[in-house]
Formats: structure tokens, C-alpha cells, sequence
């Protein structure tokens, strides 16, 4: 593992952090506009992790359009880690006379949002019939819809198609695959089968509740998935344990500071048959020198640089690249992605609603597909014809948005995102994760084989108390 790249993220969170601090202190320094000057719209979001900066591209089109001395809007990227932005949300909501206006928050964080007052509810004229159902149930609360779905997020299976063909996983439940990818690495020398998100983060609850709902054999479950001692939970625990513990499954995914980079390393270095990881990481995948497209797919988007500044590309010099593709997961997909929404104290509310429905309107959900490889909240956007440039003026004029990555893994992406299920709604949620990835890691660590059953049991308990909040 590159030790460099703990320090590159840690100077990355600082620098963010430094960055928005000093907007605030700005913001909060400026007072009013001067006279005549057009307000200011602040958008808060995460990092656009696509690297083709189409989140900056969107927010100067909308500006463009805007009448003089209407209000513009100024776009502020924190960080790619999640925790982190949802700390400085929650951290500028007691920030005394620092307004933003309109945040790109994860789906699993509205009803935190909306119990405890920070955002509005979306007005009824802003249409959101378009949206996929998985999406608006995410940010569906106490009956209202709290924000417009910007982009969707699932997992995939990305997976060595030089070693296996894609008729050789289908139909199989999480440990059938499991077994075959430990059966082709020791075939075929690779190091490990499988490379996931089990370190402490947010990455670990999306991947563990994956693997519950896919133990479930799609059964209706609650919407409260804290089982883990009995039933479908207790069988996910129990085969990531085995798994780390015969080599199937990559120990590097348990550190500290683990993330899904790591997991795009283990595969693209040739340590792992597969990998569980978002989409955004096929095209990152297209740009390595180490890897290409099974199909030969040209994704879009600048040269991927890798995070120690080397310019990526893990293969050997004049070793051949890995092949890769993707197939659905064993089961259930975990829903991912964000939506926008407008602050309760934005006094341009109006304004910042119509730069909400510029950037979730078809035109723009298709350029996140075709230019960035994320993956729309809108299902009309995995059809029909690019409109408008990519960054930089790339893409070609009239293209398809299935013309980048193909029709079938298009379609692909449609059917996992309409098909998702998310996170618990609760305005407790950030403690119930805390809580799950912190102590599941825990014992995966600790625990020579399946952690025992009293100690899931107490997991279970503080699960279902950070729900209601205890």
C-alpha cells in the first residue's frame, strides 16, 4: 500500500477546511452587498469526485443565464469524504450570521436535516415526478420531500473478465461468489478474491448492509436493519469473517483510513479478482493504464492522476493491463448519492430553487452520466440526446448519453438505482453508523474468526438506541 496517501488526504481535508473557514470568515466579514452588486447564492456540496469539474460547469451556466443584477451563484467544494462535510454542515448551522443557501447533502442525512429545522421542504412547484422511487424515498420524511435527487449512487461488481467470465457469476448469492472469486485468485495467483469497505466509515454500513439484504434472499424487511446477532445479519458478519480470515476477502479493507480508493488499488494493482465499488470508479478504471474496459469503452473525462501525484497506472512497465467489467451485486444494492436542498435562513429562497431545478433538469442529469459516469437521480436521463458541452468543450455534439460506457452498462446502472434500497430514515442516523462502523470494525479486527454472539448481541442494542436516539 502507497504510505503516502494517509498524509495526501489528511493535506486535502486541511486544506478544504482551511478553505471554507475562510469563505465564512469572508461571508460573515462582508456584510451586506454593495450597492448594485447582484446577491450571492452559496452552494455547499462535496467534492465533484468525477474530476472533470461539471459541478462548476453547471453552476457558471445557470449564472450565465441570469439577468443583470439578478442573484449568482458561487459554488464551495469541501472534501471527498462524507463524516467530513457532514461535520462542517452541521458545524455552520450554529455558525451565528453565516447563511449559505443551497447544500448538496448525502440522502441518508435529510431527516437529520429536516427534524431539526435546517432546510425547507421542496416547494410544490418544483417537480420531482421524474425522479426515480428509491431516490425521493430517501429523502422523504414525516410524509414531506426535503430536497431534489441530484445523483444516484450503487454498488457494483467490478471483476477481472480476463479470469472470469460474467455467465460465471450469475445467479449466485453473496457466498457463492465469494467462494468463486477465492477459487479463481488461488487459480490463477492472485493474492486475494475480494476487495470491499470494511474500515471504520461510513463505507463499512453501506457494504454490511448489502450483504444483510442480500442474506435475505430480497425478503420485506424494516426499515431498521439492526440485527446482527440472528438472522440474515448475523450470516453477513460471519462470511466477511471467514472471508478474512481463509483470504478471500483483502485485509487491507479493515485500516484506519482505509477507503474506496484502496479498494480501486487492491484491483487495479492485480491483488484482487473483484471489487465492490461505486460507479464513478469505471471510468477512473478506463483512464488507468492498467486497466481497460473489457468491451473497449472510451470513458470520458481528463487523465485520472493518481493521489501521490504519480499519474496512476498500477501495472508494471510493458505488463499487460487487467480487463475488467461490471455485473450487479449478488443482491440488494445500498442507495448512495445526494440531493439539493435550500437552507431555512437563504434570503434569496427563490433563486436558490431555480438553480436547484437547472441542475436536476434532464439536460444536466445527462452530461452527469455522459460526462462524469455519475449516475442520475432521473430515469429519462439514461436515454435520449446529449445536450450541451462536457468540461472543456469535450463529448461530441448530439451523442447519445449511452454512446460513452455503452448501451448495456447503461442499462445496467438504470435497473441497480431503480431498484436500491436506502439507508435507514431516521434523524439519528449519523449516530447509528458511527456506532455500526465503529464497532463492527472493531470486532472484525479483534476477533480470531465470526465475532461471538454476546457481543453482537450488545451491537444490536446500541443500534436499535441510536435510532431513536439514546
Amino acid at each position: 500500500m502507497d504510505h503516502r496517501r494517509p498524509r495526501a488526504v489528511l493535506a486535502t481535508a486541511v486544506t478544504a477546511v482551511l478553505s471554507v473557514l475562510a469563505l465564512v470568515g469572508g461571508l460573515l466579514a462582508s456584510g451586506p452587498m454593495g450597492a448594485g452588486a447582484p446577491a450571492t447564492i452559496t452552494v455547499v456540496t462535496g467534492q465533484d469526485v468525477s474530476g472533470t469539474g461539471l459541478y462548476r460547469l453547471f453552476v457558471e451556466e445557470w449564472n450565465a443565464r441570469r439577468a443583470p443584477g439578478e442573484p449568482r451563484a458561487e459554488l464551495v467544494e469541501i472534501s471527498s469524504a462524507a463524516d467530513l462535510v457532514h461535520a462542517e454542515f452541521v458545524r455552520w448551522t450554529q455558525t451565528e450570521g453565516f447563511s449559505y443557501d443551497v447544500l448538496n447533502i448525502d440522502n441518508q442525512w435529510t431527516a437529520e436535516f429536516a427534524r431539526n429545522g435546517w432546510v425547507e421542504p421542496v416547494p410544490g412547484d418544483v417537480a420531482v415526478d421524474a425522479v426515480l422511487g428509491p431516490s425521493i424515498a430517501s429523502v422523504t420524511y414525516d410524509e414531506k420531500v426535503w430536497a431534489v435527487p441530484f445523483i444516484a449512487d450503487v454498488g457494483l461488481l467490478y471483476y477481472r473478465s480476463d479470469l472470469l467470465d460474467a455467465a460465471d457469476l450469475e445467479g449466485r448469492n453473496w457466498a457463492g461468489t465469494l467462494d468463486l472469486l477465492r477459487a479463481t485468485a488461488e487459480a490463477e495467483g492472485v493474492a486475494y478474491g475480494y476487495s470491499g469497505q470494511f474500515a471504520p466509515y461510513e463505507g463499512l454500513t453501506v457494504n454490511m448492509l448489502e450483504l444483510m439484504y442480500g442474506m435475505r434472499g430480497g425478503q420485506a424487511d424494516e426499515d431498521r436493519p439492526v440485527a446482527f446477532a440472528s438472522g440474515p445479519g448475523r450470516s453477513a458478519v460471519d462470511l466477511v469473517a471467514r472471508g478474512l480470515g481463509d483470504g478471500t476477502v483483502h485485509p487491507g479493507v479493515l485500516g484506519d483510513g482505509a477507503t474506496e480508493y484502496d479498494s480501486f488499488r487492491h484491483f487495479v494493482d492485480g491483488e484482487v479478482v473483484a471489487m465492490r465499488n461505486w460507479p464513478g470508479w469505471y471510468d477512473v478504471l478506463a483512464r488507468d493504464p492498467a486497466a481497460e474496459p473489457a468491451r473497449g469503452e472510451q470513458a470520458g473525462g481528463p487523465p485520472a492522476e493518481a493521489e501521490d501525484g504519480s499519474g496512476g497506472g498500477g501495472a508494471a512497465a510493458g505488463a499487460e493491463p487487467i480487463e475488467f467489467d461490471v455485473v450487479p451485486l449478488p443482491g440488494e444494492s445500498v442507495l448512495g448519492g445526494q440531493s439539493l436542498t435550500v437552507s431555512r435562513d437563504s434570503d434569496q429562497a427563490e433563486a436558490a430553487w431555480d438553480l436547484v431545478e437547472y441542475l436536476t433538469a434532464p439536460e444536466q442529469q445527462r452530461r452527469l452520466l455522459y460526462c462524469g459516469g455519475y449516475s442520475p437521480a432521473r430515469e429519462d436521463a439514461y436515454s435520449g440526446a446529449v445536450a450541451g458541452p462536457c468540461p472543456g468543450g469535450t463529448g461530441d455534439s448530439g451523442a447519445s448519453v449511452e454512446d460513452r460506457r455503452g448501451e448495456e452498462y447503461t442499462r445496467l446502472l438504470l435497473d441497480e438505482v431503480a431498484n436500491a434500497r436506502h439507508r435507514p430514515t431516521s434523524p439519528y442516523y449519523p449516530r447509528y453508523t458511527q456506532v455500526l462502523y465503529t464497532d463492527l470494525n472493531r470486532l472484525l479486527r479483534q476477533s480470531d474468526g465470526p465475532p461471538p454472539e454476546s457481543e453482537l448481541a450488545a451491537l444490536e442494542t446500541r443500534l436499535e438506541g441510536a435510532l431513536e436516539g439514546r
